[in-house]
């Protein structure tokens, strides 16, 4: 099984720009006003960007903005199939799904961060917050842990 993933060709341009501008994730949401992760999850054909993402991208990045749009209108919905199989439980399956779904965002942005390493689930910490809103309780689960890098021999 490959874990090659063929991209959108609009995503394919943005990925090539964003690294000729030498551009981080963080910076890029900045210009279009989205966190760094949707943004991530943008580049890497997760997301819908609207059609003002587009323009603001294309600006950024001195990309054709009808050529971009024409990119992604060809590329259709973004794909976001992932593999949970299996997996029902109404409170787990969300929290699986979120992170099979923005796994390439996720870890694109931690590497921009913290450099190429890994993540170490055995010093993992978890927490759960409540989060109140006027139409009800939301949820917030925090991950935090070791960061280490992967080293060169």
């Amino acid at each position: 099984m490959s874990n090659i993933v063929t991209l959108p060709l609009a995503c394919s341009k943005l990925l090539r720009e964003k690294a000729r501008c030498k551009l981080s994730f963080a910076q890029i949401a900045s210009h279009i006003g989205h966190d760094e992760v949707w943004t991530a999850a943008l580049f890497y054909g997760r997301a819908t960007p609207t059609l003002k993402d587009i323009h603001q991208l294309a600006d950024l990045l001195n990309l054709s903005a009808e050529s971009l749009e024409d990119d992604f209108r060809m590329a259709g919905p973004p794909t976001r199939e992932v593999d949970v199989s299996g997996k029902t439980d109404p409170v787990v399956y969300p929290f699986q799904e979120a992170i099979a779904l923005y796994a390439p965002a996720i870890r694109t942005v931690i590497a921009e961060k913290l450099g190429d390493g890994a993540v170490c689930s055995a010093a993992m910490k978890v927490r759960v917050e409540k989060v109140s809103r006027a139409k009800g309780n939301d949820v917030r689960l925090v991950l935090e842990s070791k960061h280490t890098p992967f080293q060169s021999w």
